[in-house]
């Protein structure tokens, strides 16, 4: 049988590894100089996006437990349950999701950073308008420009979302359509 993740798990779950990087342990800082002394091996550095994922996965359960052990112990815990989901997904769904990670760490710092914002407010949302969010953004990412922006503009559009619910499928459609580096 074929694991099949839900619209707003994969998000769920895209959203954690973007809002991942400000949360990783990183190494102390060392008053030797910055290459003095500097960590190496498996999990000495955690960057963002499918760096964090490549370098987890070819730990040994011993070394992912001691770099999971340094973050705060509900953050440890999400992440533990990102993982479990991720490794859960069938390779063709991980490699698409490791795709977007590469295209997320490809992006200029200001637009990862709007990225975050907009995956934050995303997450808050309730579940059942993050269902309703999730089905509209796939729709509106799959169109071009000129439809999107015709979506948008419509009467059905504006009367089923509120206004802050509006401006995030505008941001997150606006990221989803900036082109790459």
């Amino acid at each position: 049988m074929r694991f099949r993740m839900s619209i707003p798990a994969v998000w769920a779950l895209l959203a954690a590894f973007l809002l991942a990087p400000a949360t990783w342990a990183q190494p102390r800082r060392n008053p030797a100089g910055p290459r003095a002394g500097r960590p190496s091996g498996p999990g000495a550095r955690l960057g963002p996006g499918p760096a964090i994922m490549d370098r987890l996965e070819r730990m040994t359960p011993e070394e992912r437990r001691r770099v999971l052990d340094r973050l705060p112990p509900e953050r440890k815990k999400l992440v533990e349950e990102r993982l479990r989901q991720f490794n859960q997904l069938p390779p063709e769904e991980r490699a698409r999701l490791r795709r977007r990670l590469e295209r997320f760490a490809q992006l200029p710092p200001e637009q990862q950073e709007a990225a975050r914002r907009a995956f934050g407010r995303f997450n808050r949302l309730p579940e059942d308008r993050r269902k309703l969010l999730a089905g509209e953004f796939q729709g509106l990412r799959q169109m071009a420009e000129a439809g999107r922006r015709a979506r948008i503009s419509s009467d059905e559009f504006r009367s089923r979302y509120t206004q802050a619910e509006q401006q995030l499928l505008q941001d997150l459609s606006k990221l989803a359509a900036a082109p790459g580096p």
